[in-house]
């Protein structure tokens, strides 16, 4: 499932490893608004507003979110500015960059990622959210990985 970072060499096969469909938002391309998806999503263009995907969300390297973020998996490569939210697991690769803050049961952080925001791992991300209070954006910790 988290096989390899995304790229615009790799060929794109357009289904999941389930079968189900992909949608991609391809590079050049540009959504604002409330976007939902049920299955996985590659992002290699840009979306402003929101961004619900029930599946895996694939952030390529050239990509730019400026969104709050929903997502079941989350592998991210490109940029993402706004609170990002991931049910499962959160691969972040040494492109990464996200502004905002992350929750996520589960998270990978290779070298060279950013991030400015909380982190808050390793419980369900409704059981977080019930227990922390709200933060003002001046008083949010600067974090940068600093090994994977």
């Amino acid at each position: 499932m988290f096989g390899g970072k995304p790229s615009e060499d790799s060929a794109f096969q357009g289904r999941s490893d389930n079968g189900a469909p992909v949608t991609l938002i391809a590079k050049g391309v540009k959504v604002e608004g409330e976007f939902a998806s049920q299955g996985d999503v590659v992002i290699e263009g840009e979306v402003h507003g929101t961004l619900n995907c029930a599946g895996l969300l694939t952030v390529g390297a050239e990509a730019k979110i400026k969104a709050d973020v929903r997502a079941g998996d989350a592998l991210v490569a490109g940029s993402i500015e706004g609170n990002v939210t991931v049910m499962r697991r959160l691969e972040l690769e040494e492109t990464a960059k996200i502004i905002g803050d992350v929750t996520c049961e589960v998270v990978m952080v290779k070298a060279g990622a950013s991030l400015t925001g909380r982190m808050m791992v390793g419980r369900k991300p409704e059981e977080v959210r019930a227990n922390v209070p709200n933060v003002r954006r001046g008083e949010r910790a600067n974090v940068a990985a600093a090994a994977s």
